[in-house]
């Protein structure tokens, strides 16, 4: 049998081989741990480029400077496109998983190499680091916010019925009244919530069955900021008045006010126009405001039988505004401001749009938040409207007659809905899922 009588240093042996596969290992975890911090970095920029660049398209609804908005955001958050090896590309539409080619969605993708330390052992020198998101703007839950916290936020009296089947109604009222049901009539929602209570008196319905006791729902609008009032004084032709049977026109410019009582037709050709005072039709000629923006300081009336074609643009009106007359009118890509009384009753045809692009994409009204005017729309069967109705201070009145479609968004004070008539509202996301209302989320 043989001896070993000297052992020592095997264990310095073991130790050493040890040693080597722990620093091995140790090695390889200081590697991942950088990786996933370029990793983490790229899902930020990723990130920060799908908002950045779906707010711009949300409110400009152009790709080009979307994904200029998006380059920049990458480029604040440390990789830009082209350096150091990084790659940036932003598709809008998408063009990759489930928001393929879904308008108002940002796909942003990024990538770039990360740095090894000691897998260079192993000929890894860098590892390509990417990350991927996708952002876009989807549809509120909502088409009806009663603001008031207090008192009766929603009234149906009579046999009308109000139909929102899509979306879904807030009452922010905590009082036992908060929603009050008189008569035959019904108001449908896809959910009706209530901070306080309800009640109905006679054969109506409410449908679905409302949740009380919910939080007041937030102002959705709250942060819209009301548009900057221009001013500008007139020095001549001053106070137009129009009263014969020919047809006239006037260029952009400041007016103290503008008429016209006869037959003929009034033009207002394509610009920006301060009125300091009232622009009025009351004859049966027509009314065409071109395209522009156009700031009332008193009333604006067209109430005559003539047609009236309002322009894209902003109208500011800082008295009455009324649209009550019997000849058909049609606006397209507008937004009424207003700090007065607003009544919309017109008889003949309505054909009213809101903008789809813009700081005021889908509004259609906008009454100042200090103003407590009601607010009143008549429908009637043909009418269409398209838009955002908003007058957090005060309250609306909506009537219906006959059977109203519309596709609109309301925000107000408090909502009062009467008349015979069915009124059908699909909710604006309907035909604009990009407006002011809706939100911005990251689906990817």
């Amino acid at each position: 049998m043989i001896s070993r009588k000297n052992e020592s240093g095997q264990m310095l042996v073991l130790v050493a081989l040890s040693m080597t596969v722990l620093l091995g290992f140790l090695a390889l975890a200081v590697d991942v741990g950088l990786l996933f911090r370029s990793k983490r970095n790229m899902q930020i920029a990723a990130d920060a480029a799908a908002v950045a660049g779906a707010l711009d398209y949300k409110y400009n609804g152009n790709v080009t400077t979307a994904k200029a908005a998006a380059q920049v955001a990458t480029t604040a958050n440390g990789v830009t496109n082209g350096t150091n090896g990084a790659v940036v590309t932003i598709n809008v539409p998408p063009v990759n998983g489930p928001y393929t080619g879904t308008t108002g969605f940002i796909e942003a993708i990024v990538s770039q190499p990360s740095t090894t330390v000691f897998m260079r052992m192993f000929n890894f020198t860098s590892v390509t680091v990417g990350a991927r998101a996708v952002v876009g703007s989807g549809n509120t839950a909502g088409c009806v916010w009663t603001l008031a916290r207090s008192g009766t936020d929603i009234s149906l009296t009579g046999s009308g019925a109000f139909s929102a089947p899509k979306c879904n109604i807030y009452d922010d009222s905590s009082s036992s009244n908060a929603l009050t049901l008189t008569g035959s009539g019904s108001i449908t929602g896809k959910g009706i919530g209530i901070a306080g209570g309800y009640s109905k008196t006679g054969s109506g319905s409410l449908n679905p069955t409302p949740i009380t006791g919910i939080a007041p729902a937030a102002d959705p609008l709250a942060g819209l900021a009301p548009p900057t009032i221009p001013t500008g004084a007139c020095s001549s032709n001053c106070n137009p008045s129009f009263t014969g049977s020919s047809n006239n026109s006037l260029g952009p410019g400041n007016y103290n006010s503008i008429s016209n009582t006869g037959s003929g037709t009034l033009t207002l050709t394509p610009g920006n126009y301060i009125i300091n005072g009232n622009l009025t039709t009351t004859g049966s000629g027509g009314l065409v405001l071109g395209a522009g923006n156009y700031t009332i300081t008193g009333n604006f009336a067209p109430t005559g039988s003539g047609a009236e074609t309002l322009g894209a643009g902003q109208y500011i009106v800082e008295g009455n505004l009324s649209l009550t007359g019997s000849g058909n009118l049609t606006a397209k890509g507008v937004t009424f401001y207003t700090k007065g009384s607003t009544s919309i009753t017109g008889s003949g045809g309505l054909d009213l749009e809101a903008p789809t692009s813009g700081d005021y994409n889908g509004v259609l009204f906008y009454q100042d938040r200090s103003d407590s005017h009601a607010m009143s729309f008549t429908g009637s069967s043909g009418n269409k409207i398209q838009g955002i109705f908003y007058a957090a201070g005060a309250a609306l009145t909506l009537t219906g007659s006959g059977s109203v479609s519309i596709a609109a968004d309301f925000i107000a004070d408090a909502i009062s809905l009467t008349g015979s008539g069915t009124v059908t509202d699909a909710g604006y996301s309907s035909v604009n899922a990009n407006s002011v209302l809706s939100r911005t989320a990251m689906v990817e």
